[in-house]
């Protein structure tokens, strides 16, 4: 992961953790109260995907499951990754600059999946299981086996953006 550059097209295989907003108001509430995680969440060495899948249909593993606009996980970005253990985040759409200074500092990455394109990304998940606040519908935990996920490095370990550097070359 150190490796990775702003800009890489990867294929990311294996497990990864899914949270929306609910879920992240109450993990930060649970972490803030010295609960610590849900029983059988472990995000430790893993991603975390910013997505509220659609219910299966017809045999999927699961419906539509494109990325949510990452800046609304902003303000729980420190507190996971200091918390967590994650190695770093998907979504689509920029980061702020308190995130990626967060992102940097915990030696994190954070990767975009191509907004639009829920149903195809779907495809490239091979089992789906709700872990935590199932209640919540789509904004439950649920942990995903993954193959060949298409992502793309937007912010790297270093803290480099892939949105500064697309901005810098705009304003020239």
């Amino acid at each position: 992961m150190n490796q990775w550059q702003v800009g890489d097209t990867l294929l990311l295989t294996g497990t990864i953790i899914t949270g929306r907003d609910a879920a992240h108001k109450r993990l930060k509430q649970m972490l803030d109260s010295g609960q610590g995680l849900p029983k059988g969440v472990d995000f430790n060495n893993k991603f975390i995907y910013y997505v509220g899948p659609v219910a299966a249909v017809n045999g999927e593993v699961i419906g539509p499951a494109g990325p949510t606009t990452a800046t609304r996980m902003d303000k729980f970005t420190d507190t996971m990754l200091q918390n967590t253990g994650i190695l770093g985040m998907i979504g689509k759409a920029e980061r702020g600059e308190a995130t990626i200074k967060s992102i940097k500092k915990h030696q994190a990455s954070y990767l975009i999946a191509v907004g639009g394109a829920a149903y195809l990304i779907s495809k490239s998940i091979k089992k789906a299981k709700k872990i935590a606040f199932e209640e919540m519908g789509m904004e439950a935990i649920y942990e995903f086996e993954v193959k060949d996920m298409p992502v793309t490095v937007a912010v790297d370990s270093q803290g480099e953006n892939i949105h500064a550097i697309f901005n810098n070359l705009l304003d020239r």
